[in-house]
């Protein structure tokens, strides 16, 4: 069994630009099965923006949104590595 990759990054902030380029980076290149966000500052997350940083259609995610000038959280993973069987959220935590 090949270890699993997992990254978790504090971006203070998601927009696009430099950190995006970062993140796809830093996931195709390790072979990331699992990114933890921190602060991302989002309120909304769908489908089309998780797919679109991570780069890959086969995915899954997780979201905590932000409230106010802080937190949010995002989890997203590669659904051929593993299935998640139970998800918990809340404030702070995913």
């Amino acid at each position: 069994m090949d270890p699993m990759n997992i990254i978790s990054y504090n971006v203070r902030g998601l927009g696009r630009g430099v950190k995006w380029l970062t993140i796809r980076r830093m996931v195709k290149e390790q072979y990331v099965d699992l990114l933890c966000l921190q602060e991302t500052k989002k309120e909304n997350v769908n489908k089309m923006f998780c797919q679109a940083l991570w780069e890959n259609f086969d995915c899954s995610w997780e979201f905590y949104p932000s409230v106010g000038p802080t937190g949010g959280i995002l989890c997203i993973w590669n659904q051929a590595s593993f299935k998640v069987e139970s998800r918990i959220v809340g404030a702070g935590f995913i």
